[in-house]
């Protein structure tokens, strides 16, 4: 399953990821700013701020007979999610599906981003930093921007593209 998503518990639990200003030597993008952070955490809106969102997606929980934005409570494999729906409150396992908003089989859910080209693309496969695409492309994933590359950190030839994903600030 690779590393798993960071689940973010309440306003001081699973927050986020170190932001760049409190990195020791950082090499990040020059698109981040000192306050903000590579990855993406999971968990309930409630503890969503400006500072440190949540992921937000779109989900068809089992039995709902409808699709809905919601939110990631925990991961259950590498493309299996428990998921909580915004309207109805419901929970349920759902499965990334390359399905596009308006389109999603019942059980299925997807997560969007956008690059620097502001074209909007499904996640195939999320970790706590990385998403991979329907076409296998891999991205580092985070909240504020799309422009720009990172370097894997021990390497000095894989580069990859920044992607920005869909997010919730706050209730």
């Amino acid at each position: 399953m690779g590393r798993p998503l960071k689940i973010k518990e309440s306003t001081t639990v699973d927050i986020g990821y170190p932001d760049e200003g409190s990195l020791t030597a950082p090499v990040m993008p020059d698109t981040l700013n000192s306050t903000e952070y590579v990855g993406v955490v999971g968990g309930v809106r409630a503890a969503a701020s400006a500072t440190y969102p949540v992921l937000k997606c779109r989900v068809f929980i089992a039995g709902q007979g409808a699709e809905e934005d919601g939110v990631i409570l925990r991961q259950k494999g590498s493309t299996k999610y428990l998921v909580l729906g915004d309207n109805t409150a419901a929970t349920g396992v759902c499965i990334l599906a390359d399905e596009a908003d308006g389109a999603l089989t019942e059980g299925n859910m997807n997560i969007t981003f956008t690059t620097g080209d502001s074209t909007a693309t499904t996640i195939k496969r999320l970790t706590n930093k990385y998403a991979l695409d329907f076409s296998d492309n891999k991205y580092v994933i985070n909240f504020w921007t799309d422009e720009g590359t990172l370097t894997k950190s021990g390497t000095a030839s894989d580069t990859y593209e920044l992607g920005i994903a869909e997010k919730y600030t706050s209730t």
